[in-house]
């Protein structure tokens, strides 16, 4: 008898495990390839009554049909062939001929070189699961061997009771239905309608950011769970990769060959290897698989489908499925390195019939389909607006929304989840934790509708002794559009009160444009580098104000206004007029005036470029999603003589470029250039003091106090004052010694250099400080974690403004890393 639809699943012989992505040909020529499950489905027009398999390291094996079973299992057995290197021995590898042509049409292929817009949406759901099936739901028996025999010690029922449990329910689920746009020469978009994630009320915004399935076989680097590989089909992609023909496939669109490759070179983390389905005659890709074998094993797998009526393939469905691997090789996941531990202690004495358990059936799988596509059609996409948007009623949709929109029906073990998942998280109360966690690392503590500023709580410095204070600002639960900011504090030394009050309203959630006004009563240090890009790192105390001296207060009015050129180009806008009163004996002297305070009139603008960084529009504002480097801040400032009633006149420009870069084995390098120029009518206050942190106590032993954030712990505090100045420094941070499970401290090597100059020293009266234009510099040591968050530096002064007696030279300093434990 022939047949017209067959289904199936295809599994190792000796292992029983499911082998994913075979072929499975008729012997009428129409074919396909079994999912992450070792599943296969035929229908065809045309009666068939034979099957062909094939797999990558496994004996090709022909099946005839059966007649009345629709559903079959095939075992497959592995072949000794092992595909490593190519040998070549009469002409060259007739693989490499074809990935040539297939880099060289690569632009022709690509989608987004190739079309001029698209448009379509995109249904993913994510999984945490195992197969039921494959788990043994028997209580194995737990002996320790005593005297050369077995005594029975427990009953092992893990397996049992998790059979039970996935039988119910997966062990998390999410799903997300979103719309991409694309304009050449515009960034790509993706806005997000619905989201809905086991657990979580609000949904994890970083989460939708992650990098799961966003990889393509025609960039240069092929990107997979957040790490960068060399694509198999790379312009230098021949040096990297072996290459072997192993089938060839015919379908609708003719014939297609099907290509394994695999790095030629081994590393300690594993590398990509797969396989590439490349039409003949187009030299499209039909389908790409990449895997990483290694102690997690980790599939991806792109799908196309063919337009006919552009000539292009047009990518239909991709997957991401992460299990527990078979080897030791180490797999990088996300920026961390997975990697195989060899001091598990074990017990020979235990004895377990069991050879395996629920963890080697648990996987991770990531399904997305794409549909509804539209091509080379009117679409408008603005590059001024995040790359990822959330509409602000993604998370409410209900079950008719969802049923609409699925491309994969949910099932009753789907459904289950969420109820079990949801029911625990809140009597966890696990999203209210996840919120304080986030905002905590922001340097806020949120309550219902107003955050906390914690960095404002408690200080102390020479001039105002400890200060205790207030502050924050208002949340999305307050208002989306409208935001309040107060904080007060008072000195205990100088018994006074500060403090400052503030208003914005949103113009454009799309550009993050805000408009506002604020009034401030508050103390500075004097000659201090600040931008209007405030830093957004969680410092409860900043130790370095303990020696601070050099102070003045500023009352001020300004309108504020910032705007999103680009998502990752920031502007912000300030017009501001106030008083300045130093706290400290100077006066100002200038064309004739002498000043001991003024009044000044500014104007400032500033830029922040953060190009490799990604953001995320949500309801709850603008998101950053990826950290990237470098970060450029340009800002330029100018003060008006005579013009509501400024005294000064002065132009300030100021700069600063930061770039971190990250090594595979946890080490990292971290580079820092800021510095200002400052031409006109300046007083000192509007200077650059170059940020030093160190006293010429005596006895020596006072000199030793807390180091600061990138200061110069050598410098002593009011030393050098520039209207022009650079600085320069370099960090290595090797990864954290293991020395035991608690005691992990971390090294790190610093170099700073510092050159500046003042044209007008002899305006500035009262104070005595020293020009900085034969360059300053400081070498030293870091040792963080060495005991409940604290360590200890030191640094070493040397060059031309080193000092004669050695110990005027060494700062010793101690650290503190604070440790929030989540």
């Amino acid at each position: 008898m022939g047949q017209t639809n067959i289904s199936g699943i295809i599994k190792d012989r000796k292992s029983k495990t499911p082998l994913p992505f075979a072929t499975v040909i008729t012997n009428t020529g129409i074919g396909t390839i079994t999912d992450t499950e070792g599943r296969f489905n035929i229908s065809s027009k045309n009666i068939f009554s034979a099957l062909t398999i094939t797999y990558v390291g496994y004996n090709k094996q022909n099946v005839i049909v059966p007649k009345q079973n629709n559903f079959i299992t095939i075992l497959l057995d592995a072949s000794s062939e092992n595909l490593g290197e190519v040998l070549i021995v009469a002409k060259e590898n007739p693989a490499l001929a074809i990935i040539r042509n297939t880099i060289k049409n690569r632009d022709k292929n690509n989608i987004s070189k190739a079309l001029q817009t698209f448009k379509y949406k995109l249904y993913n759901k994510l999984l945490v699961t195992a197969n039921p099936d494959s788990i043994s739901g028997t209580i194995d028996s737990v002996f320790v061997k005593k005297n050369d025999s077995l005594v029975f010690v427990a009953l092992d029922s893990a397996n049992y009771n998790f059979k039970k449990q996935i039988n119910r329910h997966h062990l998390y689920i999410t799903e997300k239905v979103a719309e991409h746009t694309f304009q050449r020469g515009k960034n790509k978009k993706e806005t997000i309608f619905a989201t809905r994630m086991a657990g979580f009320k609000t949904p994890i915004y970083e989460f939708l950011a992650l990098d799961i399935e966003s990889f393509s076989f025609y960039d240069e680097v092929y990107t997979l769970l957040g790490n960068n590989y060399i694509n198999p089909l790379a312009k230098n992609a021949l040096k990297k990769y072996n290459y072997k023909i192993l089938d060839t496939i015919y379908n609708e669109q003719g014939a297609s060959y099907m290509i394994h490759y695999k790095p030629k070179h081994n590393k300690d983390v594993a590398g990509l290897e797969g396989l590439l389905y490349i039409h003949e005659k187009s030299f499209a890709l039909e389908k790409g698989i990449a895997e990483l074998k290694g102690i997690v094993a980790v599939q991806a797998v792109q799908n196309f489908t063919y337009k006919n009526e552009e000539n292009i393939w047009f990518p239909d469905e991709t997957t991401i499925s992460i299990r527990k691997g078979k080897n030791k090789e180490d797999v990088s996941i996300f920026g961390e390195v997975i990697k195989f531990s060899e001091n598990e202690t074990q017990n020979d004495s235990i004895v377990n019939p069991r050879e395996k358990d629920f963890t080697d059936a648990t996987y991770l799988i990531s399904k997305s389909k794409i549909y509804d596509i539209t091509i080379n059609e009117p679409i408008r996409v603005i590059n001024s607006a995040s790359s990822i948007e959330i509409d602000d009623y993604a998370a409410d949709r209900n079950e008719d929304f969802w049923n609409t929109y699925r491309t994969d029906s949910i099932t009753s073990r789907g459904l289950e989840a969420y109820k079990v998942l949801d029911s625990l998280s809140e009597s966890e109360g696990a999203e209210k934790k996840l919120n304080i966690a986030r905002k905590v690392l922001k340097g806020y503590y949120p309550t219902k509708y107003f955050d906390l500023d914690l960095s404002k709580m408690i200080n102390f410095n020479n001039y105002e002794g400890f200060r205790f204070g207030l502050g924050g600002v208002t949340n999305p639960t307050f208002s989306k559009i409208f935001q309040l900011e107060t904080n007060a504090a008072y000195g205990f030394k100088d018994k006074t009160i500060k403090y400052h009050v503030g208003a914005a309203i949103r113009l454009s959630k799309t550009n993050n444009s805000w408009i506002g006004a604020g009034y401030t009563d508050d103390l500075q240090e004097a000659a201090k580098l600040d931008f209007l890009f405030e830093e957004t790192s969680f410092a409860l105390i900043n130790p370095r104000n303990l020696n601070i001296g050099q102070f003045f207060n500023y009352k001020t009015f300004n309108i504020n206004f910032k705007h999103d050129i680009l998502p990752n180009l920031e502007t912000k806008l300030e017009m501001s007029r106030g008083s300045y009163n130093p706290k400290f004996n100077y006066q100002f002297i200038t064309n004739n005036l002498v000043y001991s305070e003024y009044n000044l009139t500014t104007a400032t603008a500033a830029l922040k470029w953060t190009p490799f960084s990604r953001y995320l529009n949500t309801p709850e504002g603008k998101f950053t999603i990826k950290n990237g480097f470098p970060k450029i801040t340009v800002q330029f400032a100018k003060t008006f003589n005579d013009f509501l009633g400024g005294n000064l006149e002065f132009n300030q420009l100021k700069l600063k470029y930061e770039h971190d870069i990250k090594f595979l084995n946890k080490s990292s390098t971290n580079f820092l250039i800021q510095g200002g120029y400052t031409f006109g009518d300046a007083p000192l206050t509007h200077l650059y003091n170059a940020t030093p942190n160190y006293s010429f106590a005596n006895p020596w032993r006072k000199r030793i106090n807390f180091s600061g954030t990138n200061a110069f712990e050598t410098m002593a505090f009011n030393e050098f004052i520039s209207d022009r100045y650079v600085s320069i420094q370099g960090r290595y941070n090797f990864d954290r010694f293991e020395i035991t499970k608690k005691f992990r401290p971390s090294l790190s090597l610093i170099s700073r250099f510092a050159i500046g100059s003042i044209e007008s020293a002899s305006e500035h009266y009262g104070v005595s400080f020293k020009k900085m234009n034969k360059g300053y510099m400081e070498s030293g040591i870091v040792l963080n974690h060495l005991f409940k968050g604290f360590g200890v530096s030191s640094f070493y002064r040397y060059g031309q403004y080193s000092n004669a007696k050695f110990s005027d030279n060494l700062a010793v300093k101690l650290t503190y890393v604070l440790s929030l434990g989540f």
